[in-house]
This record gives C-alpha cells, structure tokens and sequence, in this order.
C-alpha cells in the first residue's frame, strides 16, 4: 500500500497542501473551556498541510505544554487501514470503473489521469472512493509534499511527552465514512470530483488562508456551504459526531482532573453545531484565546 495513500485515508476529512508564508502571521482558532476541575483546549486541524507552513504561535505552544492527555480523533492504524482497503476497495468483479462512468466524466478521468501521469489500468478495477483519495494524494506527492499535517504533528508532541492519546472514534468507524452505501451516490460523487479535480489547489489556498487567520466565518462558508444541498450527509458527517464528541468531553469536564488537548477537524469546531458551541449552550465557560 502506497505510504502516501495510507495517510490520507487517516486524514478523511478537508486538507491540502499548501505554500510556506513566512512573513504570515498566523493565529489559528483556539478555544478553553473550562469545567469543574479541568480545563479542555480545543484545537481544528487541517489534516494534509507543507511541512513548512509555520502554524504555531505562544498560544498553542502554552497549551500543549499545559496538557495531561491529548484527544484526536483516531488513532494511526496502518493494520485497519489495509484491511479495509482489502476488502472494500474493489469493484465487483468483471467491473471497470471507466464504463461506470457517462461520456463527459470519462473524458475527466483520462485528462486527471494524464495529469498525473498514472496509467488508467492501474486503477481501474478499484472503486470511485479509493480511486478519489488515491488521485489526491498522488497529485500531492507530484507537487513534493507531504501530509504532515496538525494532528501528526500534535501527536508527535504528545509521544515526546509521554502523555496518554485519547480516540473519539475507532479507524473503521472514520472509514466507514468515506463509502457511502449507495453505489450511486458514490459514483456521482466521484463524477463531481473528476470535474473540479484540475481546480483543487486553487481551492485550498483560501481555506488554508481563512484556518491560519482563525476566520471561523469563512472556514464555515469554505468547508460546510457545499452541504446546504445535502443535509443528510452534513448530519452523518459533521452534526452527529459533533454531538457524540461535546458528549464525551462533558464527561471529562464533569468527573476528571486536569488539561486535555483536543485536536480535530477545524470543520468540526464552527457554526452554532460546532463542539465549541454545543459545550456553551451545555452551560460551560468556554473562550476563544
């Protein structure tokens, strides 16, 4: 299994790459919360991000020093990862991928592809969603990055330390994800895809823009407008994981001692259906730093 591959299926959420700013200031969005005897930080990621990209300032830096245990939102298995690729990544059978495909998106695929420089045989027989992280990831690697993005990066700080790492959800349960159950439904989103994939940097240098200057207005706008058409989908992923995840943290605010990183998606901590919201109308003191 492609190294590069592996770490975007870790990263199932919005991220890429993006160019080092050095004279940028940055401040990304950093909230505390604070319950009876602890105090929780709470951090949005972005998952794929230049390892040059300079993100953290003295108020990060404070907290994580600060912090008894750090949250992610799963953990790194590379063994779950390849057995779920082993088991749900293939076509049936006698099934191309390219004659699922109507006239117009085929001809998406082979100017992607040729993009990229992969042979359309090599991917064929594998299903749109393996065949979606696989293009990005390998569009990433052509333009020399890495996905080292915030939470290997925390949870580099958190090993350093020897701090106990917390998991809100399982690595089947965060791919589970990203297949949706309707054949359909997967294909037309792979259609789409196809469509915008020449468009994809262009696209990312403003939300990476909007997370570095701590915009929630614009993050929300960039990463959640696109679900106003499709609700069921921003429930699934976004609106119930943020209720199960205030949930668990108001179990640590309410009976545990000490300070806890929490590190997830930035798209997880915006609008009024963001963790950081849920906590505040749960009755917590929580701040924006």
């Amino acid at each position: 299994m492609n190294r590069i591959v592996i770490a975007f299926l870790i990263a199932l959420s919005t991220g890429a790459a993006h160019a080092a700013d050095e004279s940028a200031v940055s401040h990304p969005a950093l909230w505390r919360v604070t319950g009876r005897q602890s105090t929780v930080y709470l951090f949005g990621s972005v998952h794929i991000l230049s390892p040059k990209l300079m993100w953290r300032d003295a108020r990060i830096g404070r907290a994580i020093d600060r912090a008894d245990a750090f949250f992610f939102e799963t953990a790194l298995d590379a063994v779950a990862i390849k057995q779920f690729v082993a088991t749900k990544a293939m076509l049936p059978p006698g099934q191309s991928l390219r004659a699922l495909l109507p006239q117009d998106a085929q001809k998406n695929l082979d100017d992607d592809f040729a993009m990229l420089g992969v042979p359309e045989a090599a991917l064929d027989g594998r299903r749109p969603w393996f065949v979606t992280i696989a293009m990005f990831s390998l569009k990433n690697a052509r333009r020399g990055e890495a996905p080292t993005g915030v939470d290997i990066s925390v949870m580099g700080d958190a090993a350093s330390r020897g701090k106990p790492q917390r998991y809100f959800e399982t690595m089947q349960q965060q791919m589970a994800l990203i297949v949706p159950d309707d054949p359909k439904l997967e294909l037309q989103s792979f259609e789409m895809f196809l469509k915008d994939f020449k468009k994809g940097d262009a696209d990312a240098d403003p939300l990476i823009d909007a997370w570095l200057a701590g915009d929630e207005d614009r993050l929300a706008d960039l990463l959640l407008k696109g679900f106003d058409k499709h609700p069921d989908a921003r429930k699934v992923l976004f609106d119930d994981r943020n209720k199960a995840w205030a949930a668990t943290l108001e179990n640590v605010l309410d009976h545990e001692r000490g300070t806890f990183f929490v590190t997830v998606g930035a798209g997880h901590l915006v609008t009024e259906r963001g963790v950081p919201a849920l906590l505040k109308h749960d009755g917590y003191r929580i701040e924006r730093l």
